[in-house]
């Protein structure tokens, strides 16, 4: 049986963005470095304290990261497919804003986030999507992206922690607050490693019943990853389509 924490002892904030960022950015939220030793085991807190203690460890290690690699598996569950669909690729991220999903199957795509612009690749199709984003969507992206730690945020979500005991991972519940987000979003579940405290899955919960889940394995911290990995060349017969989402939003 779960030992829940249930009380409202941290608020996080996420700011109001477009859907797409928050789907395709929320799981490098995962970013985290190696442990350190603690004074007090958190196993023998309870409650809120322990809450604040799993976050705190969480903030701490966020705060040394990198660079990141690892290797995900995204699973999509939606009303509008007969089935769930599962995706996988690598996963890298350079602080302070770049961030790459290198999606190998089923099918090829590139998500890279970089400064102010967000591009989509299908080399198969030889087509791109290139999204330019604002200061606050950009800082929306570091949040997730690890490199804007949890205690900074206030007010939109209220996050309660769920303990199984033995070698499982914490439960952190996110649930929305504000009635922008609950129109979007009806939870994030993430699991965080009680060794490394490290986030090893986040899902995604929509309010409308569809999900996305996110599972990382095979993490490398503050490894260097060449510059090449964070350019994209999309070749003359790309054809290329631009966008701007930097203005008028939130």
């Amino acid at each position: 049986m779960l030992l829940c924490s249930c009380a409202k002892v941290r608020v996080v904030h996420v700011l109001r963005r477009p859907l797409l960022l928050v789907i395709l950015a929320l799981p490098a939220f995962l970013l985290a470095a190696k442990p350190a030793p603690m004074a007090i085991s958190i196993d023998a807190l309870e409650g809120s304290a322990k809450l604040d203690a799993v976050i705190d460890r969480v903030v701490e290690s966020q705060r040394a990261v990198r660079t990141l690699q690892a290797d995900f598996v995204q699973l999509k569950h939606s009303e509008l497919l007969l089935e769930a669909v599962e995706s996988s690729g690598i996963f890298l991220f350079r602080a302070p804003n770049l961030v790459r999903w290198d999606y190998r199957r089923p099918d090829q795509m590139v998500v890279l986030f970089a400064d102010d612009t967000v591009t989509t690749y299908h080399p198969r199709q030889e087509r791109a999507e290139r999204l330019k984003v604002s200061g606050k969507q950009r800082r929306f992206v570091r949040v997730l992206a690890g490199t804007q730690p949890l205690d900074d945020l206030t007010s939109s979500f209220a996050v309660t922690l769920a303990d199984p005991g033995g070698d499982e991972p914490y439960r952190l519940t996110l649930r929305p607050v504000t009635s922008m987000l609950k129109k979007r979003l009806r939870a994030v579940e993430i699991e965080v490693d009680r060794t490394l405290f490290l986030p090893v899955v986040v899902e995604y919960n929509e309010a409308d019943g569809d999900s996305t889940r996110y599972e990382f394995n095979n993490m490398v911290i503050n490894s260097p990853i060449d510059d090449s990995q964070f350019h994209l060349d999309l070749g003359a017969g790309v054809r290329l389509q631009t966008l701007d989402a930097s203005s008028g939003v939130g």
